[in-house]
């Protein structure tokens, strides 16, 4: 009894384990040496077949080796008159003193609860974040044309460059001015310019060495690269599109290079109509409109058609966005051309805090190329009732990223940037003072843009997540959607196939050359063959036996989708040459004539030269003949055991029929030497045997009548045949 008692309570510890969780925790932001009461949920029903937390460390904030303990628990009863007990609550509340060197980030949240004597936990993760810093660590870094090691008048900011920060190996990435700043904890930090590949330092110190607080300013480092002259980013902004309203379109180029460059750029949008531009397009073209930017400098960037406005459709739609943009040298020379596509759902009603990613992937596993860089858009927008002074968004990125290429792409107001070694980003937009929605609607939008590459070697498939969490000055984080990409080798399938000739005969089986990529699965419909359908992968020989102009479908499947190839009218099946014989007079073989092509052949080897309708055999044997129609279509008839000597048949006045042409009734006249078994026959013109006799010959003159047998009209092949000879004559049936 004990025994199953024991095994009961652990199949409930691990039911409750699996189906039960910490629901939430609120506040769920906190500063370093703040103390603050929360109030923590479990999911609903849990607490009636437990007890709560006892202790201040049945409950606590955990980031790696740190933990926070709370204290003061407090977890309100109430009697249940059905149960006749107190019951707990689900949701009670605890406080936390958060030290002031906890590192910043994101905290799970572990709560122990009691449904038996043993306590069961319970985890919601990346539950809490962590906040506050002493003070910053701010620099600049610019292109060293000169490399003299002076920011000189005109030498352009270099963006995207990496400041590493020790200890910790922290990195602030300079913004598209050059500038960057590290909000940094109490402590002594050094700051090391990690130069990109090509990339080298020109200015001294190599390195700053710092103590915050107080903040620091003025650590400028000069860098200097030979080849990296040309570097381009060209993107569509992503957001959500409202039903039934007037949208903006941003579309953004970037030199992020040091020479100047021109831009091409077209845009092409459907189900998604043009309203008006701050810049008028250069050239339109239905749904398209191009823009020319005749020069824009290094370091610069520029919104395509300044700020453009779209009519969004209604709800449960699409709007679909396409952006080709060639860039040259000013010389004309081109040097890229790069594209980019955005298609967003329209909405009615959304939450303006989200977050996208391109590319989107298909179906519901977001399929994506495993090499292909993704591209993470950060949505937010201040919905309060007054101004948010400091916006920041808290970005873990997924452990299957490669962190080396990290790269801000854009973003709405000044920002900057800063990523752990674990990949934890903040991006920082201190002091942005974002008015709220209801006092300026336009204004109160922000985004951030970032591109980074997944990890080599992944396995096939892989899945990459992504969430962030926005904090609107102290309050609690804002929590967006979760991305998903399935990175995977597998590509949309392409249907095709091909065959050696598409025009054949009547009777005649060809092979198809199944040329699809990427395809699991297949469907061939292959009309007036046989067989009519496969799915095999090379399905062999389809035979025609009618002639006509086919079509061919081939269907190529895999987990990403389908994709039909249909060829109309592609297989031209040409009629055939009828059946017919061949008639022998004498030496003489004779076929029907009308046909395009004759060969004879002599025991199965080509005559050559015996291309007409008839041939003269030279020697006994098997002769045939093949002829070929105005299609190319061809058939043959063989003819065998053909002798051509008469022995002791005399032809010397040959065989004599009268009368010919008859009626049916008519003598044959003939001469042997000798006493003979002969057999005399009659064929039709198909060769076909209709009347047969066997006589004994006398030499000298035979006589032989044929009786009327009621023979239709038409031409006959009269054969007198012995054991050694064989003798023939027309015969005309009137």
């Amino acid at each position: 009894m004990k025994k199953q008692l024991l095994i009961l309570i652990f199949v409930l510890c691990s039911v409750l384990s699996i189906n039960a969780q910490v629901s939430s925790i609120n506040p769920n932001t906190g500063l370093r040496g703040q103390t603050l009461t929360t109030t923590i949920t479990m999911s609903a029903g849990l607490m009636t077949t437990a007890t709560p937390p006892f202790f201040g460390n049945d409950i606590y904030l955990q980031q790696g080796a740190t933990i926070i303990y709370g204290s003061i628990v407090n977890w309100p009863s109430y009697f249940d008159w059905t149960l006749m007990r107190n019951v707990y609550a689900d949701s009670g509340s605890v406080s936390f003193t958060i030290p002031g060197n906890a590192p910043f980030g994101l905290y799970d949240v572990n709560v122990n609860i009691y449904p038996f004597a043993t306590p069961v936990l319970y985890t919601l993760p990346n539950g809490f974040l962590v906040g506050g810093m002493a003070g910053k660590i701010g620099g600049h870094l610019f292109f060293d044309a000169n490399q003299n090691g002076i920011n000189d008048v005109g030498e352009l900011p270099v963006g995207n460059q990496r400041i590493l920060f020790t200890p910790g190996n922290n990195i602030a990435f300079t913004n598209p001015n050059g500038d960057f700043n590290y909000y940094a904890d109490t402590g002594v930090w050094t700051a090391d310019y990690q130069p990109s590949p090509t990339f080298m330092q020109t200015t001294v110190p190599l390195t700053y060495t710092d103590t915050v607080p107080p903040s620091v300013i003025g650590r400028d480092f000069g860098t200097y690269s030979s080849s990296h002259t040309y570097d381009n980013a060209s993107y569509v902004v992503r957001t959500r599109y409202r039903c039934n309203e007037s949208s903006r379109l941003l579309i953004e180029l970037k030199n992020l290079g040091f020479l100047p460059v021109r831009h091409v750029a077209t845009i092409t949008t459907n189900n998604f109509p043009f309203i008006s531009s701050t810049i008028p397009p250069d050239v339109i073209n239905g749904n398209s409109r191009t823009w020319i930017v005749p020069s824009l400098g290094g370091g610069a960037s520029e919104f395509v058609g300044g700020i453009m406005f779209y009519g969004a459709p209604g709800p449960w739609t699409y709007v679909e966005v396409y952006l080709t943009d060639s860039i040259f040298d000013m010389s004309g020379n081109l040097l890229e051309v790069l594209s980019d596509t955005y298609i967003s759902e329209v909405r009615c009603s959304y939450d303006p805090n989200d977050k996208h990613v391109s590319p989107e992937g298909v179906l519901a596993q977001k399929y994506t190329p495993i090499a292909s860089p993704l591209t993470y858009h950060i949505n937010f927008q201040n919905t309060g009732n007054d101004t948010a002074y400091d916006v920041s968004i808290l970005d873990t990125l997924d452990s299957d990223l490669d962190l080396a290429t990290f790269q801000v792409l854009g973003s709405s107001h000044e920002l900057s940037t800063q990523m752990t070694v674990n990949g934890e980003v903040r991006f920082n937009f201190f002091t942005i003072m974002l008015p709220d929605s209801g006092t300026d609607e336009p204004g109160s939008h922000g985004w951030v843009t970032y591109r980074i590459s997944p990890k080599s070697g992944l396995a096939d498939p892989t899945q990459i997540t992504n969430t962030s969490y926005i904090l609107f000055d102290l309050n609690p984080a804002v929590v967006t959607n979760t991305t998903l990409n399935t990175m995977t080798a597998l590509q949309y399938p392409d249907a095709s196939f091909n065959t050696v000739d598409q025009s054949i005969c009547e009777t005649d089986c060809i092979v198809f050359d199944n040329q699809s990529t990427s395809g699991t699965s297949y469907q061939w419909i292959f009309q007036g063959g046989t067989p009519s359908s496969s799915t095999a992968s090379a399905p062999g020989a389809i035979c025609y036996s009618t002639a006509g102009a086919y079509d061919v479908t081939l269907i190529t499947t895999n987990a990403l989708g389908s994709d039909t190839m249909t060829q109309l009218a592609y297989l031209n099946v040409g009629a055939s040459p009828g059946v017919f014989s061949v008639v022998q007079m004498g030496d003489s073989l004779i076929a029907p004539q009308g046909y395009n092509s004759y060969q004879w052949y002599y025991n199965n080897v080509i005559i050559s030269g015996a291309t007409s309708y008839f041939y003269v055999a030279t020697q006994d044997g098997d002769y045939g003949v093949v002829v070929g129609n105005a299609n190319g279509c061809q058939s043959g008839v063989n003819v065998p055991n053909v002798i051509i000597g008469v022995n002791d048949i005399s032809l010397s006045n040959a065989i004599s029929i009268y009368p010919n042409p008859s009626t049916g009734s008519f003598e044959i006249s003939f001469n042997t030497t000798g006493n003979h078994d002969l057999k005399i026959q009659l064929f039709d013109k198909v060769g076909q045997l209709v009347k047969e006799q066997s006589i004994q010959s006398v030499s000298g003159n035979n006589k032989i009548a044929m009786l009327n047998d009621e023979l239709s009209a038409g031409i006959y092949m009269l054969r007198i045949k012995s054991n050694s000879a064989v003798a023939t004559k027309m015969v005309v049936i009137n």
